[in-house]
C-alpha cells in the first residue's frame, strides 16, 4: 500500500498540539471530569517526546552556554600569567638583592669600603721613577697626608703602593712590578690568594688557587683585604685571562690582565685611610 512520505510526522505534531490543548483546557476546567483522563493520557504520549527533546538539545544548549564563558576564561588566565610574571620579577629582585647583600657584607669583611675612604688625588708626572723599574712619580707627598704604604687607585681599579715620600712627591710601585703583590680574591668563587707582578705588558699571576677550584676566564678577581693587607678589600684588580692545571701541581696556573694599563695613567688617587693609618686604627 503507498503511504504518503511526511504524513506520520504531521499526525504526530497535530496530536502533540491537541494534547497541548487539552491539558490546557484541563487546568482551567480543573481536575474532575473526562479532561481528566485524557490529560493524563496526552502527558503519557508527550513525555517521552519531551523527553528526547531534552536529551537532544540540553547538550547543545550547554555548548553554546559555555562558549559565553570562554571570554571570561581568557581574561582570567591573562591575570594569572601576569601575576606569575610579577612575582617571579619580584623574586630574582629580592634574590638579587641578597646577593648583593652577601657581596658586600664580604667585600668590606666589617671594614669601611675604600669607596668612602679620604683620598688624595695626584697626577702622575713620570714613569719608572726611582729605584724601581716599573714606578711613577706622583705631585703629592707628605704635606697632603701621603705616607708610605698607603693605596693608590684609578678610576679603572688598583694602581699600586707608595713606597717613598717626601714633602710634595710622592713614588708608587705599580702592581705590575715583579717586586709588588697584594692578596686578592676571585669574584664568584670566593678563593683567595695573591697576585703578583711580572712587569708591564705582561699579565699578573695569582698564586696559591687550589686545582679544584671552580675558576673560569672571564672572572673579575679584587683585593681581598685580608692579614692586615695594605690595599682594602673590593679593589678591582683585573680578569682572569687563563686558569690551568699543570702536571701533578696542587694549584691552579692563572693568569689576570689588569684593568690599570701602567703607561697609560695620569691621575691617581691615594687613599688615606689604608696602609699604616688603616693598621693603626686596627691596633688600638
Amino acid at each position: 500500500m503507498y503511504r504518503q512520505p511526511g504524513r506520520g510526522r504531521v499526525l504526530l505534531l497535530v496530536f502533540v498540539a491537541l494534547s497541548i490543548f487539552l491539558i490546557t483546557l484541563d487546568f482551567r476546567s480543573g481536575a474532575e471530569g473526562p479532561l481528566a483522563r485524557a490529560k493524563e493520557w496526552s502527558i503519557a504520549v508527550v513525555a517521552p517526546v519531551q523527553r528526547g527533546f531534552t536529551t537532544v538539545f540540553r547538550p547543545v544548549g550547554n555548548f553554546f552556554s559555555s562558549l559565553g564563558e570562554i571570554g571570561d576564561l581568557r581574561g582570567q588566565n591573562q591575570e594569572l600569567e601576569q601575576d606569575v610574571r610579577r612575582l617571579r620579577s619580584e623574586n630574582e629582585g629580592a634574590d638579587a638583592i641578597l646577593d648583593e647583600n652577601k657581596r658586600l657584607t664580604e667585600v668590606l669583611d666589617l671594614k669601611e669600603s675604600w669607596q668612602t675612604m679620604d683620598a688624595v688625588a695626584a697626577q702622575v708626572y713620570s714613569n719608572g721613577a726611582g729605584n724601581y723599574n716599573w714606578a711613577v712619580g706622583i705631585d703629592k707627598g707628605r704635606e697632603d697626608g701621603i705616607a708610605r704604604e698607603m693605596a693608590v687607585i684609578s678610576p679603572e681599579g688598583l694602581v699600586g703602593k707608595v713606597v717613598q715620600v717626601t714633602a710634595n712627591e710622592a713614588q708608587v710601585l705599580v702592581i705590575v712590578d715583579p717586586t709588588a703583590a697584594a692578596g686578592a680574591r676571585i669574584e664568584g668563587p670566593r678563593d683567595t690568594g695573591t697576585v703578583q707582578g711580572q712587569g708591564a705588558g705582561l699579565p699578573l699571576l695569582m698564586l696559591d688557587i687550589g686545582k679544584d677550584a671552580d675558576v673560569s676566564v672571564g672572572d673579575e678577581v679584587v683585593t681581598s683585604g685580608r692579614n692586615r693587607s695594605v690595599f682594602p678589600p673590593g679593589i678591582p684588580i683585573g680578569e682572569i685571562s687563563r686558569a690551568d692545571v699543570e702536571g701533578g701541581s696542587p694549584t691552579m696556573d692563572i693568569d689576570v690582565d689588569p684593568y690599570v694599563e701602567y703607561r697609560k695613567l695620569d691621575y691617581v688617587s691615594v687613599l688615606l685611610e689604608s696602609g699604616p693609618a688603616a693598621t693603626a686604627q686596627e691596633d688600638r
